[in-house]
């Protein structure tokens, strides 16, 4: 997964605990000396070059701002040189199908009690247990990390705890922290992706927030946001795959907005393109 300079040193500014893996990082750093990095061990240095330890951001900013480096792939984050979280490929569709549930029907959370340490975690919600467990897989796939299930009244919630998975989403996809729902967009990944991306994330948002039912005895496919500016990027992403629902519109009894459709072709297309898109673990 590639990171600019600026979003490295976006990420830096929300802690010094944080450390990459970064092979272009590693070859780099034989241009430096320990010297470079007097507030660092000189076994820490070569622990670096070699890829046995992962590297702090400050290291990875003045590296990447002394060779003019515009952006780098980073392999894995870590806080302080701990459990690893490995980063998939923006490309891969089982991201972009984590995305959908996301920004679907999850948050991302920072809480903290009393003086103690806060708890940095991605949470998503879950009609049937089943679900949950399935995306559970995708989660440990994807970011190399265990996460938990809990049951909670009409629905499953799954809570990833991983400060550095949380930035990353912040700063790099621009979810934001909490139940902002008038912040949330559409990000540029599936926007300026393939359509493949593209279908994957709309599969996400459907299995959180939309539903297929009988209306007056045609089919009907809808979904449901509070935000109407994420809707509406939702219709461009829907449009983009030929899949032409009208203008979303205002639930004033639900306080939400609303895309839905009954034409038999539309409906059709969108089973086929949607609804049968495959999501498995390789």
């Amino acid at each position: 997964m590639e990171f600019t300079q600026d979003l490295i040193n976006s990420l830096n500014n929300e802690g010094k605990s944080l450390c990459i893996s970064s092979e272009q990082i590693s070859q780099k750093l034989n241009l430096f000396s320990p010297k470079d990095f007097p507030e660092f061990s000189t076994r820490l240095y070569y622990y670096w070059i070699s890829g046995e330890k992962p590297v702090p951001l400050s290291v990875v900013l003045h590296v990447m701002q002394k060779r003019n480096i515009k952006f780098i792939k980073i392999k894995s984050f870590s806080v302080g040189g701990g459990n690893k979280i490995s980063l998939p490929k923006e490309k891969n569709i089982l991201f972009s199908y984590f995305l959908g549930l996301l920004l679907g029907d999850g948050c991302l959370v920072y809480s903290k009690r009393n003086n103690s340490r806060g708890t940095y975690s991605v949470q998503i919600s879950f009609r049937e247990r089943k679900e949950a467990e399935e995306v559970k897989d995708y989660v440990n796939y994807l970011f190399n990390i265990n996460s938990s299930i809990y049951n909670e009244p009409g629905c499953c919630r799954l809570n990833i705890y991983s400060k550095p998975l949380v930035i990353i989403l912040n700063k790099k996809y621009q979810i934001p922290l909490g139940f902002k729902y008038a912040t949330i967009t559409v990000p540029l990944i599936i926007k300026n992706g393939y359509k493949t991306q593209k279908k994957a994330f709309i599969k996400g948002i459907f299995d959180s927030d939309g539903n297929m039912y009988v209306h007056r005895g045609s089919k009907t496919i809808q979904i449901r946001q509070k935000s109407e500016r994420f809707i509406k990027e939702i219709k461009e992403v829907l449009d983009s795959l030929g899949l032409n629902f009208k203008e979303p519109y205002y639930d004033k009894a639900n306080g939400s907005y609303v895309i839905w459709s009954s034409k038999r072709v539309l409906v059709d297309s969108f089973i086929k393109q949607i609804c049968a898109f495959s999501i498995e673990l390789p």
